[in-house]
């Protein structure tokens, strides 16, 4: 089942959704991994579903990824531009001036979506939409704009599931049985963290008071291309930090998508989980006896991690800061600073990128730049852990998985009928596929519901 944009504002199924109180949805979470076709082949609660797989439709899977990692309006940016001594602070390190259903580090949104279902695999590419307005999802009439927004944001990069191992030690044994099965979404955050560490690195070393003097400790603790900034007085030796310490700075973003997801999936009368995703390398496409989800990987050829294959990314998708998509760290460095400084970023006077403040242009003009000295010094720490490390950065892989992901699906309510006590599920989900799909249920009683009902 599909829909026009004109049946979305009227569906019965999505109202009910985006009127679902938000406690009710943390209290009634639950892991419910039995779906319609599934089976379980022995034990005590050994079952065969008696219904074929019942996939998501258009409709299910746009307002979850919506809830997931939609555009929600203007980030605020609220806070100063300078102290009271008239000394840069922080607030050009935001990387942009867009909301979305997720914090993120200084706004920079280094996270993607990758879902996939029995007809194809997509990336939600929110991070090329912008928001009109500071609170995008308010009016019916934005409401209504949720599943062609989610139509605009949604790229298929190939015709059916990823393809791996379905295995120990590839998957953990007792989730194979009810893992992206037949009927089911998965939904799989995806951090490019290239992107943010850069862009934090322009933070760390530009602190008015003296900047963070890098050191790398897997080679005594010498310094990381930086020597000659803290003799120019740019950084300060006492404040060293090791290199050990540049880990996933986009990690936080995984988690907050996937509890936006568990919590649509209850609001939406589904059922789902999350739970541990096949081995990164095989899902990725790292391993040669599975394609996965065909990103690209290079393989350093020095450093502790060498003959190790990096993910950096899906070529004109998902494509990290770094080389090969850049010709070094210091052209990486520089795409940082004019996504921020240049045409279309979100302190550039000339462009008329979404910005949340009544005097627009009065705000841009206090913020800023980040100087000359301290971009050099920055792609200066950058080419040396590039060229010592053969990779950057230099101790996790530039596109991270979480090792989890999140599926969604349709109950098989007859099997929790049989083997759980009352309150195993909620009215939400014993009326979903009436208010989803228009069928008629099935039963007049509810044992399984029978406590949690109102």
């Amino acid at each position: 089942m599909s829909a026009s944009d004109t049946t979305w504002g009227s569906h019965p199924g999505v109202a009910a959704a985006l009127s679902y109180p938000f406690f009710d949805a943390v209290f009634n979470r639950r892991s419910r991994r039995f779906s319609l076709g599934a089976e379980i082949t022995g034990g005590p609660t050994k079952y065969r579903s008696a219904h074929d797989p019942t996939p998501l439709d258009e409709l299910e899977e746009a307002l979850l990824v919506q809830a997931a990692t939609g555009v929600s309006g203007m980030a605020l940016g609220d806070m100063p531009a300078l102290d009271a001594d008239g000394r840069d602070i922080c607030t050009n390190t935001l990387a942009r001036f867009v909301g979305r259903t997720w914090p993120s580090p200084c706004a920079s949104h280094d996270t993607e979506l990758i879902f996939w279902n029995d007809e194809g695999t997509h990336v939600a590419k929110f991070k090329e939409i912008t928001p009109s307005k500071v609170r995008e999802v308010e009016t019916q009439d934005d409401k209504d704009r949720l599943l062609t927004t989610f139509r605009a944001a949604r790229h298929k990069l190939f015709d059916g599931r990823p393809q791996y191992p379905r295995q120990y030690p590839i998957m953990l044994p007792f989730n194979i049985w009810s893992s992206d099965v037949p009927g089911s979404t998965i939904f799989l955050p995806v951090a490019d963290v290239t992107f943010e560490l850069i862009n934090v690195l322009l933070l760390m070393c530009g602190w008015p008071q003296g900047g963070m003097y890098l050191i790398d400790d897997y080679n005594d603790n010498r310094p990381a291309g930086c020597e000659r900034w803290a003799k120019e007085g740019l950084l300060n030796p006492m404040y060293a930090i090791p290199l050990s310490m540049l880990g996933n700075v986009s990690a936080i973003e995984t988690g907050f998508i996937m509890q936006n997801l568990s919590l649509a999936i209850q609001a939406m009368g589904l059922g789902g989980w999350v739970h541990a995703a096949p081995a990164g390398m095989a899902l990725m496409g790292g391993t040669p006896t599975a394609r996965g989800l065909g990103f690209r990987f290079t393989t350093p050829a020095k450093g502790p991690r060498a003959g190790r294959p990096v993910p950096v990314g899906i070529d004109g998708v998902i494509e990290a800061y770094c080389p090969p998509y850049y010709q070094d760290m210091s052209a990486a460095v520089e795409a940082v600073v004019q996504a921020k400084f240049g045409p279309g970023g979100p302190f550039n006077l000339e462009t008329e990128s979404p910005s949340p403040y009544l005097q627009r242009n009065e705000f841009i003009a206090a913020v800023p730049r980040h100087s000359d000295a301290l971009v050099q010094c920055v792609k200066d720490i950058c080419t040396y852990i590039y060229d010592t490390y053969g990779r950057f950065p230099p101790h996790v892989d530039a596109i991270t998985v979480s090792g989890s992901w999140v599926q969604a699906h349709h109950l098989d309510l007859d099997f929790y009928d049989r083997f759980f006590q009352a309150g195993a599920y909620t009215e939400t989900q014993a009326r979903h596929m009436q208010l989803w799909h228009s069928r008629t249920p099935r039963r007049t009683a509810e044992p399984a519901l029978a406590a949690a009902a109102p």
